[in-house]
């Protein structure tokens, strides 16, 4: 297991609403990890994609073996 600090822009659609963002923003660091701190630093508004894109820093827990869960019981 390892700790990683890194900082990520992710596109934010304009379907996902503010109420669902907390759960997109999750969903999406999970590609890299499992975030254990997180913070938005900035949003930039792109309309002519209809976007906006979300700068985040994120400390991410780093598994060795990724197939294995963490918690095996509860399968996450």
């Amino acid at each position: 297991m390892n700790l990683e600090f890194t900082e990520l822009d992710l596109d934010w659609p304009s379907e996902v609403s503010l109420f669902d963002l907390k759960k997109y923003i999750l969903f999406k660091l999970m590609e890299y990890g499992e975030p254990l701190r997180w913070a938005i630093t900035s949003i930039t508004n792109h309309p002519e994609k209809k976007i906006k894109i979300i700068s985040v820093e994120v400390v991410l827990i780093i598994y060795q073996d990724k197939g294995k869960p963490i918690i095996p019981e509860l399968n996450i």
